[in-house]
């Protein structure tokens, strides 16, 4: 079933919404000194550099080489990969006792970043992967009406973190239920498209697969390289990993067109929205299960502030980050992580 013109457009507006709603409730929970702090880190350099250089890298050859006559689906992994990281990054950290302060400087960083990174990886890598021109309608007018939604929440919401920390908790729970139903959106475009993700060819689930796990991989072996604390590292192949697939979602709803002239049609060259929409779409999962393999290979390994040989269940149920006074000491608390979480970033489209 293809989703008609009027409700695409209805679905874009309310998607920005969303988008906005969800990184005010983002950026409320930042505790501002503490960024200042983490702004600082060798850490970010290499975390926000993986970001931005290597996976929209790898999207882009998968987008070249395996889906180079698929431009509904080349251009969205391209902007999905070029997406800043997602929050709940910051939850596979805390939950495993990887670097957590980094985590969230670097989740910060790089949405403020996407401003300019999103749209100039998305132009550069689109002509390369298409030099010949697609025939996916594309409004970039909407791009940038949803880059402008993810800079004003920010600003926003950091402002609001310092000057109303008591709105922290309602905002937070608002981006949170947001960021569900922008989730809910996507699936919605993707299953009622004329490719539901369970029906895609092989190439699809490939072009999405490796991009995220060569991402982790790569980071995580150029922060080793650069001579980081393994916490350190996990933390930045977390977040590289890990992608905003809610902004590329709003990005998508926002910037692609249904062809008109084939409306009534059911072909997949029509509906170009709702077969765009599966890539973010199916990327969750992808995520999701690499970074539950990822997190237990850690725990296993010793890589994490827990000690190594700590019961998985005594990992998970504390919180083993080192304190801000003293870096080489670590402390041990109850499953109540609300302090812990307090000074991160949360949404949930990235369930």
């Amino acid at each position: 079933m293809a989703v008609s013109g009027g409700l695409g457009s209805w679905a874009a507006i309310v998607g920005n919404v969303l988008l906005f709603a969800l990184v005010l409730g983002l950026a409320v929970t930042v505790e501002f000194e503490a960024f200042k702090k983490s702004l600082r880190s060798r850490g970010l350099v290499i975390g926000v550099f993986s970001q931005f250089v290597f996976l929209p890298l790898f999207g882009f050859t998968m987008a070249r080489t395996l889906l180079w006559d698929q431009p509904a689906l080349g251009i969205p992994l391209i902007i999905t990969t070029s997406s800043p990281g997602g929050s709940y990054s910051n939850w596979w950290t805390s939950l495993f006792n990887a670097d957590l302060s980094l985590s969230v400087a670097m989740t910060t960083v790089s949405s403020i970043l996407s401003v300019g990174f999103l749209p100039l990886n998305l132009y550069m890598y689109t002509e390369g992967a298409y030099p010949n021109g697609t025939n996916v309608r594309m409004k970039w007018g909407g791009l940038f009406l949803s880059i402008s939604m993810v800079i004003s929440g920010i600003v926003l919401g950091l402002f609001l973190g310092r000057r109303a920390p008591k709105a922290r908790a309602p905002l937070n729970f608002v981006g949170n239920v947001c960021g569900v139903l922008l989730v809910l959106l996507g699936f919605f475009f993707s299953s009622n498209s004329s490719a539901p993700i369970w029906d895609r060819e092989w190439k699809f689930y490939v072009a999405l697969i490796v991009p995220c796990v060569a991402g982790l991989v790569v980071s995580l072996g150029f922060a080793k390289l650069t001579r980081l604390d393994m916490p350190q590292a996990l933390a930045v192949a977390i977040e590289v990993c890990y992608q905003n697939t809610a902004i590329s979602l709003a990005v998508i709803l926002s910037s692609f067109e249904d062809d008109p002239s084939c409306a009534s049609s059911a072909g997949s060259a029509c509906n170009i929205v709702g077969v765009a929409s599966g890539v973010p779409t199916f990327y969750q999962f992808v995520q999701g299960f690499s970074l539950g393999i990822l997190c237990l290979l850690a725990w296993k390994s010793g890589w994490t502030y827990a000690p190594k040989g700590t019961p998985l269940l005594t990992a998970i149920s504390k919180s083993f980050q080192p304190t801000h006074r003293d870096p080489g000491a670590f402390r041990e608390v109850d499953l109540d992580r609300s302090e812990e979480m307090s000074e991160m970033p949360r949404e949930v489209e990235n369930v």
